[in-house]
């Protein structure tokens, strides 16, 4: 696998009156001499960065950018704006979940503006990442499918933390830290090891209020869901953030397919359970049937 580290500078794009950037790493093939023809673009959930994809402190059986390189796709990483290594404009009232879906739309124009041949564009969002690519996918329709692993549209359930509440002791404006421990039941299942989870929990990032109000807030992505006129793969785990996957995807009303995978033996971090490799699979055989 190569891989590139960018910064993509996306000011137009947001119109903040400051220089605005993405951070990005693409990974590649090896062996690849052309083009890609198929490129998976990935974004992260809140408390994480592009790291989910290919965490540098666990070995290459952990990483999602390997194994779908492994299978002859580009990845294409991104950290969502205002958290890991992109910008943090001030103040960060500023924000909106628009602009940052237009930031990352613009990202993705950039990286695949390189290549002169047609490109198939799988967007693949996590948690609230999947809030986000769902955001961008009904605004700026340059992807060919979505998946979205871990979002829920049916109120969700965050483990034993109360949704409201976390609402309310939100702060007008800033960037928090996530409080990691109380997420492991969710974030976790019982078999992968303490040494990862406090790893995975050392690498976290801040994240926009803008984005913890918009993830928390009912029904905030149904609008955008109903928009969207691609096919459409919604994941859930066995533990993770919908009381009822299966009315997942009538949310999608405008999807010419949707399917909904159920990965057992996983808990809402997909990339860390020991199902992982079927839930790679799965998702390869997915992208290659709708392409």
């Amino acid at each position: 696998m190569k891989s590139t580290d960018m910064m993509l500078d996306v000011t137009l794009a947001t119109g903040l009156a400051q220089q605005t950037c993405i951070a990005a790493t693409l990974h590649l093939p090896g062996d690849m001499g052309e083009p890609p023809t198929q490129l998976i673009f990935a974004v992260h959930g809140g408390g994480y960065t592009r790291g989910y994809w290919h965490p540098p402190f666990a070995d290459d059986s952990y990483s999602f950018a390997r194994w779908f390189t492994g299978q002859g796709k580009a990845v294409l990483t991104i950290d969502m704006l205002g958290m890991g290594e992109s910008s943090r404009p001030e103040p960060e009232s500023s924000l909106s979940g628009a602009i940052i879906a237009r930031a990352h739309a613009d990202a993705l124009r950039q990286v695949v503006a390189q290549w002169a041949g047609p490109i198939s564009v799988t967007g693949v969002g996590h948690s609230m990442g999947g809030m986000m690519i769902i955001a961008q996918a009904a605004a700026h329709p340059a992807m060919d499918r979505v998946a979205v692993l871990g979002w829920a549209n049916e109120p969700m359930i965050l483990g034993d933390t109360d949704v409201a509440a976390l609402q309310a002791g939100l702060i007008p404006s800033g960037y928090l830290a996530t409080a990691r421990e109380p997420m492991r039941g969710l974030f976790y299942a019982s078999d992968v090891p303490m040494a990862l989870i406090e790893a995975d929990e050392a690498h976290g990032s801040t994240t926009p209020v803008t984005l913890g109000r918009e993830a928390l807030t009912p029904g905030i992505a149904h609008a955008a869901a109903a928009k969207i006129a691609v096919p459409v793969l919604v994941v859930q785990s066995e533990v993770d953030t919908s009381p009822a996957p299966d009315k997942e995807p009538a949310y999608f009303s405008s999807s010419p397919s949707v399917e909904l995978h159920l990965l057992e033996a996983a808990a809402h971090c997909q990339n860390f359970a020991g199902t992982r490799s079927a839930h790679w699979a799965r998702l390869d055989e997915w992208i290659d049937r709708t392409s």
